[in-house]
């Protein structure tokens, strides 16, 4: 059998009559508005673009010229050196070949710089050196000078003296490289991070056969044996300088020489 459908209005519907929306008069101002926008859009792109276009043939002739340096990522002092250094640089032809000769003098003269860049504003006509200074964590001496190590474990000199103050003192033992290995570095950070601990008075690094030694107060001695493992040993010294008691008397040595054993033995210093 087939099924008819019907549909029945309801009450509250009949009777009424369709609404018709009327249509809102022609209004000009947004038009007019739209347009304006518009037309500023299109003369900031070709300004903008003239701007770039001129820059970029300057560029390319090797006729882009700096009115002034713009130094950052330096402390006052070095800022001043640096923008010293930059005012031969302004108000004549300055190219990509002259960008990277400057970049590689400061990196020569600056060894405390971690990275340097050196770059053309083009669209400014600044010259922009932009610098990250190195952070040091270990000072000791090499051929009578003052040596730097920094978080990297890079090597390096740094004339200024309020980088070499409360700096934790290093004895580097055999030929000094420019990159200490990681293991070397790991030990001072983590000596530094347990300084309540681990009062030390400096540290020996033998980069001949490869050992370390931590020197205390009172002749105390922390023999670290070879150079591995040493954040853990470092963890370990702490913890068992901690539970020693107050009153010992005597000079020691820590010796961690059976560390792969689960071993450490407290050994008394002949006097």
């Amino acid at each position: 059998m087939k099924r008819i459908d019907y549909y029945r209005p309801s009450y509250s519907s009949l009777g009424r009559k369709k609404r018709v929306r009327k249509s809102a008069p022609l209004s000009f101002v947004k038009p007019i508005l739209l347009f304006i926008i518009f037309m500023a859009v299109c003369g900031g792109t070709y300004i903008l673009a003239n701007k770039v276009y001129t820059a970029w043939k300057l560029s390319e002739a090797g006729k882009w010229m700096a009115e002034e340096a713009d130094i950052s990522g330096a402390d006052e002092e070095l800022t001043a050196e640096l923008f010293s250094l930059s005012q031969p640089k302004l108000n004549k032809p300055f190219s990509v070949q002259d960008a990277v000769a400057f970049q590689a003098e400061l990196t020569g003269r600056y060894p405390q710089l971690r990275r340097i860049s050196v770059k053309r504003g083009l669209l400014n006509n600044k010259l922009k050196v932009t610098v990250q200074e190195r952070v040091p964590i270990a000072k000791f001496q090499k051929n009578g000078m003052e040596k730097l190590l920094d978080e990297d474990g890079c090597v390096y000199s740094d004339s200024r003296q309020h980088a070499l103050q409360e700096m934790p003192l290093v004895e580097l033992t055999g030929e000094v490289p420019q990159h200490l290995d990681k293991e070397y570095v790991d030990l001072i950070q983590s000596a530094l991070k347990l300084k309540k601990q681990l009062k030390f008075i400096r540290v020996k690094f033998n980069l001949t056969d490869d050992t370390v030694k931590m020197y205390l107060a009172g002749e105390r001695e922390i023999d670290f044996g070879v150079a591995k493992q040493l954040r853990q040993k470092a963890r370990r010294a702490a913890q068992i300088e901690g539970k020693l008691p107050a009153d010992i008397s005597g000079p020691y040595v820590l010796d961690f020489t059976y560390f792969d054993d689960g071993k450490v033995f407290l050994r008394q210093k002949a006097h």
